[in-house]
């Protein structure tokens, strides 16, 4: 007759074998969906593994799969190598991103990556073939590459940057696509439009390029600046401003004095022979000094002796009238 301690003992024993079994089966399941080595460049490296909640300590190097989270904190550093050829994206300190997918063996292979918060670069060492694809996901745009090097941040409210370093990269979301070429950048916020392709080769001068930098203008007796829709004297006047009303420039032509600006919901061009921008921008926004006009439908209104057909006209846009069904 089996005793009390005895059939406690047996209870026991059976749970510990249910645990290892479940262990061992969850560990061959893992195998098949192992992605990556992960590689700790400085210390503060942490991952989260797929269906846990608990977040373990890196020191040195580990295995990473699909659906795991790799985490830096303020000092850390992490490179993942992908078990491709030379695939790798380079997490730079308070970031964190999660391995989407991951299928494929040296010559064709899918790679998906979402990067939830900070900065990453990712390096792709050869063109990839037609039944490749690597993706990185991030809160405001979708980015493809083919054998290319470019880098991702991502701010806390969301809003995404990506720089190319090398080679094309595809960008989109539900707004629009744009292939972003080397030496370029684009910016979306989280469920927001992307942004125009501006030349950039770091996060500072695309923010610079895109929301342009502080400015002082001055004009002699305080006298207006006219503001005109494209950067030359015959370009069609939208409408005045007084230059202590102008505080960013949003770009400027290569070597004519012309400045853009954020006009009535729309943009404007001024001349100015005293505009001071601040020390700290890292440069404006280059146009060409032939640069084009402005879109008219963008302005919430007008000067008073202004039409908005006269600017279509000169923009080489049809009147709201003549694209209108009768």
């Amino acid at each position: 007759m089996m005793t009390h301690s005895g059939a406690k003992l047996i209870r026991i024993i059976m749970i510990v074998w249910s645990v290892t079994l479940l262990l061992v089966t969850t560990s061959v399941q893992a195998q098949d969906e192992l992605a990556a080595t992960l590689e700790v460049l400085s210390p503060g490296v942490q991952v989260q593994r797929v269906n846990t909640v608990n977040w373990i300590d890196v020191r040195v190097e580990a295995i990473v799969g699909v659906g795991d989270r790799i985490r830096t904190d303020a000092t850390g550093r992490a490179l993942i190598t992908f078990f491709t050829d030379g695939t790798e994206t380079e997490l730079e300190p308070s970031t964190e991103m999660i391995i989407q997918a991951f299928s494929g063996n040296e010559s064709q292979f899918t790679i998906s990556i979402e990067v939830l918060i900070g900065q990453t670069i990712q390096q792709l060492n050869r063109l990839l073939d037609p039944a490749s694809r690597y993706e990185v996901i991030t809160p405001g745009m979708n980015l493809g590459a083919r054998g290319t090097q470019f880098a991702i941040r991502v701010e806390p409210d969301g809003r995404s940057a990506m720089l190319v370093r090398e080679g094309e990269v595809e960008a989109a979301n539900e707004d629009a696509s744009a292939a972003v070429p080397s030496g370029f950048g684009v910016r979306a916020p989280e469920d927001g439009a992307l942004s125009d392709v501006v030349r950039a080769s770091s996060f500072e001068e695309l923010d610079a390029a895109l929301d342009g930098c502080t400015a002082v203008l001055t004009t002699p007796d305080d006298v207006s600046l006219n503001v005109r829709l494209a950067p030359n004297i015959d370009a069609p006047r939208v409408g005045v401003i007084s230059a202590s009303d102008v505080n960013i420039l949003i770009g400027k032509t290569e070597s004519s004095g012309w400045y853009r600006i954020q006009y009535r919901g729309g943009f404007g061009w001024i001349l100015s022979s005293t505009a001071l921008v601040d020390e700290t921008c890292v440069g404006l926004r280059e146009f060409p000094d032939d640069q084009g006009a402005e879109d008219p439908t963008l302005y919430e209104s007008l000067g008073d002796d202004v039409t908005l057909d006269s600017l279509l006209e000169f923009a080489g846009q049809p009147s709201p009238e003549a694209t209108t069904s009768p």
